[in-house]
């Protein structure tokens, strides 16, 4: 457990049990360590009673986490970062708005947005395409890679074509993907 002394911390959290075990089931408030007629006590003190108790350092007062819970939780920010930050660079690098709305369900207006927001503008309509050859070797590089995950594997084709546009990239996927 992890002990916590600030005191305004400590006040917020006496407050929240105090509302919070009123309504608690007898073995919830067992297991908290609290009996029944200190929850009576604690609703019954004044603002003024409760930031006493909170100051008082021989009432400890801790947190402690659920180790699988904290675990999980810190994966789904850490995916959640890594969608935004792959969001950000397909927005930087070129990426059609039907690109950036299949693989992140983002809307035009907010992807042009973000777009100009970034500096990345682009014109619009139609783009030239690299040459024959150029066009064969993107599309080798993309069958190269073994990713099911298609924001992964247009990020790496990207890493590769550095200088070309993910929007590019994407039509000359879809060139080669679309003939028989």
């Amino acid at each position: 457990m992890l002990p916590l002394l600030d005191t305004q911390v400590r006040l917020v959290l006496l407050n929240h049990v105090a509302v919070r075990l009123a309504e608690a089931k007898p073995d919830e408030l067992h297991a908290a360590g609290i009996a029944n007629e200190q929850v009576a006590r604690l609703r019954q003190l004044s603002a003024l009673d409760l930031n006493r108790l909170a100051t008082m350092r021989d009432l400890t007062i801790g947190v402690s986490f659920d180790a699988a819970g904290l675990t999980a939780g810190l994966r789904t920010v850490s995916l959640v970062n890594e969608a935004k930050a792959l969001e950000a660079y397909f927005i930087r690098h070129g990426a059609s708005w039907q690109m950036m709305s299949a693989l992140f369900k983002i809307r035009r207006k907010v992807t042009l947005r973000r777009r100009r927001d970034c500096g990345a503008w682009r014109p619009s309509g139609r783009f030239p395409l690299p040459d024959t050859a150029l066009r064969e070797r993107i599309y080798r590089a993309w069958h190269a890679i073994e990713e099911p995950n298609l924001r992964v594997r247009y990020y790496r084709l990207h890493q590769a074509f550095p200088n070309l546009s993910i929007a590019v990239l994407e039509a000359v996927a879809r060139e080669f993907e679309d003939e028989p």
